[in-house]
């Protein structure tokens, strides 16, 4: 008879991940693939990925017809690619998208008052002056200004829209009003 000279007992977690467990994490981040292909293109210009490559799979994934095998198999390689790279910080940039709206419930009533302050030029920031009387008309002027500056620029990161946003975001809740209807227009008729 032979004799054990180890034994480490059931209580401790094996070392490898079951086969199982291997499969429902490959499944797991094929749906994430899945997400992250459709996404509109504003969003998913927004994703920073953590290589190039992966990237590329899904521009190549999102030009393809949405019910295609060609589609598919460049989702399975996209899949392959993030579980190599790590896809945790995508997942986590999805989720802070998704949150948006169940974090603020005002969010996008206030990313449509900016859009028409931005395109509405002097009447957009007229008519934010009339709303909330004790704004400050020159910085709003001038965040205005720099966001409609950043419209030509092709780099994807906005600064200047961001600070737009986080502005109005405090002055209308420091002043508690509701964002009228009329303002929340994506483009205004003059500029």
């Amino acid at each position: 008879m032979a004799v054990q000279e180890h034994f480490e007992g059931f209580d401790t977690e094996p070392d490898e991940l079951s086969r199982s467990a291997h499969k429902r994490e490959a499944q797991a981040i094929r749906k994430l693939a899945d997400r992250i292909a459709q996404l509109g293109d504003q969003a998913f210009s927004r994703l920073s990925f953590p290589d190039e490559e992966v990237k590329e799979a899904f521009v190549k994934a999102r030009s393809l017809r949405r019910n295609s095998d060609e589609r598919r198999r460049q989702l399975q390689f996209a899949a392959k690619l993030m579980r190599s790279f790590g896809h945790e910080e995508l997942e986590s940039q999805l989720e802070g998208m998704n949150n948006t709206s169940s974090v603020d419930p005002r969010a996008m009533r206030l990313e449509m008052l900016r859009e028409f302050l931005i395109h509405g030029g002097i009447k957009g920031v007229n008519a934010m002056v009339e709303l909330i009387p004790s704004i400050d008309r020159n910085k709003l002027r001038t965040l205005v200004k720099r966001a409609h500056d950043e419209l030509s620029s092709t780099l994807p990161d906005r600064p200047a829209a961001r600070a737009l946003y986080q502005f109005i975001k405090a002055e209308t809740a420091r002043a508690g009003v509701e964002i009228p209807d009329t303002m929340l227009r994506a483009r205004s008729n003059g500029s």
